[in-house]
């Protein structure tokens, strides 16, 4: 069950990542929503990390 979290964590993490990117060159929307999705998805990797020990 974790690997399916660390999984999705990842996704939103590289996703926000991404979202980072493109907003710092363009559009203040992109910025906000890829820190939260970075926020988020780090959450949940550090949750599904955590969780094994």
């Amino acid at each position: 069950m974790s690997d399916i979290r660390m999984m999705i964590g990842g996704l939103f993490l590289l996703y926000g990542v991404i979202l980072i990117v493109v907003g710092a060159l363009g559009s203040a929307i992109n910025l906000w929503t890829g820190l939260a999705m970075a926020v988020f998805g780090g959450a949940f990797v550090a949750w599904a990390r955590f969780r094994r020990l």
